[in-house]
């Protein structure tokens, strides 16, 4: 008599699209659940090879922001912002009429105020590389019902994330599997210098049994720079009725300039989560 004894993480692997099914349905839960986030985030960038640099040197700069999700009036996405209050130890000075100006006042239209608030995320990047898609939910967006007809999926090798981030472990007994992913429209959701189009691609770490997106990978490439980022998520235990919610805990990224033949690293941490709402009193 044999007696055989279940290996663990060796269940039957889901399809592409039955995985691609199943982590969309995750991720517009996730979208909702993440409406009003606010986290502390540490974001260290360093850059060698920059021209005013001595060769081989290294610069160095360290942010502290909080970073939000909001969503702008009219909009079924939320946009990442970073709301930098210390640059290398220094307080930012104009930080409330910041605020002010992106929020409170009426914009002229949403889709200005989106520019507004990417720009100034982007304000205090070091580099000749400009970016405003370096926030840790972006590339979730590409999952969602709205944006993922843009796509093309397929099931990859398992492999870890790029740029030494820590691959994320398994959930309910079952490995992860790995979704790859390519932008097969001809106008893409991120432009180059001068409107070029720049296709995404990466992969999805995604617990099969819930869905769960545990890691992304992003990777855009143009002849003049490739940019690669890759973000782990954890389960996070605030408290009350919100314990239990999946939150980015670390971003990394790099972006090579084959113009300049410069480089630009940069590690980002959140910790500190909290949630906000906004309540209208309407006073006679």
């Amino acid at each position: 008599m044999v007696l055989a004894v279940p290996a663990v993480g060796l269940a039957q692997e889901l399809s592409a699209t039955e995985l691609l099914t199943r982590a969309t349905a995750y991720v517009e839960q996730l979208h909702t659940q993440l409406s009003g986030m606010v986290a502390e985030e540490r974001y260290e960038q360093r850059i060698r090879g920059a021209p005013e640099s001595a060769p081989g040197a290294t610069r160095r700069r360290v942010l502290r922001s909080d970073f939000l999700l909001f969503r702008p009036e009219g909009e079924q996405r939320y946009f990442g912002f970073r709301d930098v209050f210390e640059v290398d130890r220094r307080a930012v000075r104009d930080r409330d009429e910041r605020l002010t100006r992106l929020f409170l006042e009426a914009p002229a239209s949403s889709d200005r105020q989106i520019a507004d608030v990417q720009t100034e995320s982007a304000r205090y990047n070091l580099g000749n590389v400009a970016r405003n898609f370096n926030t840790p939910t972006y590339a979730l967006l590409f999952l969602r019902d709205s944006h993922k007809s843009r796509f093309a999926f397929e099931l990859v090798g398992d492999a870890s994330p790029p740029l030494g981030l820590d691959r994320p472990g398994a959930e309910d007994g079952a490995d992860l599997q790995v979704l790859g992913y390519r932008e097969t429209w001809p106008t893409t959701l991120v432009l180059g210098r001068d409107g070029r189009s720049m296709p995404a691609q990466g992969r999805f770490w995604i617990a099969p049994a819930s869905g769960r997106v545990l890691a992304t990978e992003l990777v855009l490439e143009d002849p003049t720079v490739k940019a690669t980022i890759a973000v782990r998520f954890e389960v996070a235990e605030p408290d009350g009725e919100r314990a239990g919610r999946v939150v980015p805990v670390e971003m990394r990224e790099r972006y090579d300039n084959r113009e300049t033949v410069t480089r630009i690293d940069g590690t980002a941490t959140y910790s500190g989560f909290r949630w906000f709402s906004v309540e209208v009193e309407t006073r006679p």
